[in-house]
């Protein structure tokens, strides 16, 4: 079996972004931090109210700053913390909107745990921003089996296919559909 490749995943390092793998359009952010000894039970309930505070957000707020993916993991017998991201391009371009929409309370609220945070670094967005390139670490590999569309891309297909479907219940839907000028949308369709 052959495998063609479109792409080759690549590392962007920039003072402001950080690093970071690229695959297409996206590109990933993974951080590895300790947790303040003792208090892992205490990190995961807040990382569980920074997620819940998260799902409840305008969806269209979340879209629009481009992460696609966030996941935290307390691993380690409860010492260690993975965060890991995906965004459209440079996760640079939308960490202070990211902190803006949740809330800086709300990243406190987990990052007071993290030994690697310290209050005497700030309680503002640039701290926050220092803090996330200071625990980058560069990933060996990164793959996505869609590498190119970003979030608005997603967006106007999920949107496109919902008008599709509710032109194909209309009356006269079977009709149109004879129009030559659909066959490509009527082949999908049925694909």
């Amino acid at each position: 079996m052959t495998i063609e490749t479109e792409y080759e995943p690549h590392v962007t390092i920039t003072k402001k972004g950080g690093m970071g793998v690229t695959h297409g359009a996206v590109s990933e952010y993974t951080g590895f931090v300790h947790v303040k000894p003792g208090t892992a039970p205490q990190l995961d309930a807040a990382l569980k109210r920074f997620h819940e505070r998260f799902r409840k957000a305008p969806m269209s707020k979340i879209q629009q700053i481009g992460l696609q993916d966030m996941r935290h993991v307390i691993f380690d017998n409860g010492t260690r913390m993975a965060w890991i991201l995906a965004f459209d391009t440079n996760w640079d371009n939308y960490i202070d909107d990211a902190i803006a929409i949740m809330g800086i309370e709300h990243w406190l609220d987990f990052l007071q745990y993290i030994e690697e945070y310290t209050p005497a670094a700030g309680t503002h967005g640039k701290s926050i921003k220092d803090f996330l390139q200071s625990a980058q670490s560069l990933a060996s590999g990164y793959s996505r089996a869609f590498p190119d569309p970003s979030i608005g891309q997603f967006k106007r297909a999920l949107e496109v296919t919902k008008a599709f479907d509710k032109a194909l219940d209309q009356p006269g839907a079977v009709e149109a559909l004879k129009n030559p000028a659909l066959k490509p949308l009527l082949d999908l369709a049925s694909a």
